[in-house]
């Protein structure tokens, strides 16, 4: 039997040791994905999906195009005046900061959820020290926002700033949405 060195010996195990320890990586690892591919995302942690409202509103369009008769076209004539109103401006994109100005706890975060599900995605929740009764939205930019009083029924809309009252910097908000004890309910 030939002799090794000490140097020589200490590299073989390393290197034996290394080997092991990367099967049994590989091993574990391999595990991990298959239990997770069989599970399919079955524990709970779905992440939600959001689309775009413009690619709905585009899908629609390209919908009607294809599949309108004349006959659809005249019920479709017929029955605009009972739509819901259409907003030129979109605050799809925009920063949007929703205060509470009530009691109930959570409540900005619940509508952040719902604006967020019908496409608004860039929403934040807070809180704001003054309670009031009427919903206010308020935006930076004239048409930016008018068509988040869809959400809020009886809301109040305006163009300017806020002048403080609330638990967060508005700076870097396009709209601030004030929810009042009319739509505590949420």
């Amino acid at each position: 039997m030939k002799k090794q060195s000490v140097a020589g010996l200490f590299f073989s195990m390393f290197l034996r040791a290394s080997v092991v320890i990367l099967g049994i990586c590989i091993v574990v690892f391999g595990i991990v994905l298959i239990t997770k591919a069989v599970n399919n995302g079955k524990d709970g942690k779905n992440t939600p999906t959001t689309v775009n409202s413009d690619i709905l509103t585009q899908a629609e369009a390209h919908d009607d195009l294809m599949f309108n008769t004349a006959e659809d076209t005249e019920d479709t004539e017929e029955n605009t005046d009972e739509e819901a109103p259409t907003y030129e401006v979109t605050s799809a994109g925009k920063n949007i900061l929703v205060l509470n100005s009530t009691d109930v706890s959570g409540l900005a975060g619940r509508w952040c959820a719902t604006l967020n599900e019908n496409g608004y995605n860039n929403t934040f929740a807070s809180d704001y020290f003054t309670s009031v009764e009427t919903t206010k939205i308020i935006s930076k930019q004239e048409g930016v926002g008018e068509d988040l009083l869809q959400f809020f029924e009886g809301a109040t809309y305006e163009v300017g700033d806020l002048d403080g009252g609330s638990s967060e910097p508005t700076d870097n908000y396009d709209i601030i949405i004030i929810v009042g004890t009319s739509h505590s309910d949420h």
